[in-house]
């Protein structure tokens, strides 16, 4: 005979990083000129984060999307010029630094601040995840207690644990406005928020 049970768990933590998506999205007659340009930009942002002490292996760089860019006058869809977006992903452990990351993007020519996100470090996830299924692989041997001694049978040793779920979301902010100085000033206003991180794990444990 045996005992199903399913124990879960939740931390409340402190993020250890954050992400910014900071980009430029521009409209030229020529896709050759909206590419030079966009790509322009994005070199110039990478080179003023470089220069704040922003490491290369910190900034990625997303895929450059090019596409024409159409009006709609005179009952039809007219193509008036092609538009170049572009987005970098800029990471740092300094949470303090966010402000002056969006400022320095904003200064080198992005036109769009897009998110930021705070949360957890590879190493940071691992380590609560251990914490977040012991405490649940905890609660399940409670309940597992508490049904054994209802039923009057003793508990046994553990016969099969299965992780049923490891989740970890981290705190996104969608900005308000994506452009210019309103964007450094509402983004030196956003203040790291703590993340969650559950665990949850089945047990089946022997009976006698």
């Amino acid at each position: 005979n045996t005992i199903n049970v399913s124990g879960e768990s939740e931390l409340t933590v402190d993020p250890d990083e954050a992400e910014v998506w900071a980009g430029i999205s521009i409209v030229e007659l020529t896709a050759e000129e909206a590419q030079s340009e966009a790509n322009e930009v994005i070199n110039n942002i990478i080179d003023g984060l470089r220069y704040k002490g922003i490491s290369e292996e910190d900034i990625e760089t997303e895929r450059l999307n090019l596409y024409e860019e159409k009006r709609y006058e005179d009952g039809e869809y007219k193509v008036v010029g092609w538009r170049a977006s572009q987005t970098l992903k800029i990471s740092t452990e300094d949470l303090d630094k966010v402000g002056e990351i969006v400022d320095v993007c904003v200064e080198n020519g992005a036109n769009q601040i897009n998110r930021i996100n705070f949360g957890l470090s590879e190493e940071k996830e691992q380590e609560y995840k251990k914490e977040a299924l012991a405490k649940a692989a905890s609660n399940a041997k409670a309940k597992a207690v508490t049904i054994a001694e209802s039923l009057g049978v003793k508990l046994g040793e553990v016969k099969t644990v299965s992780e049923a779920q490891h989740y970890y979301r981290p705190y996104g902010y969608m900005m308000e406005t994506t452009v210019g100085a309103k964007a450094v000033e509402e983004a030196a206003q956003v203040m790291p928020q703590k993340v969650d991180i559950t665990g949850q794990i089945n047990l089946v444990y022997n009976v006698r």
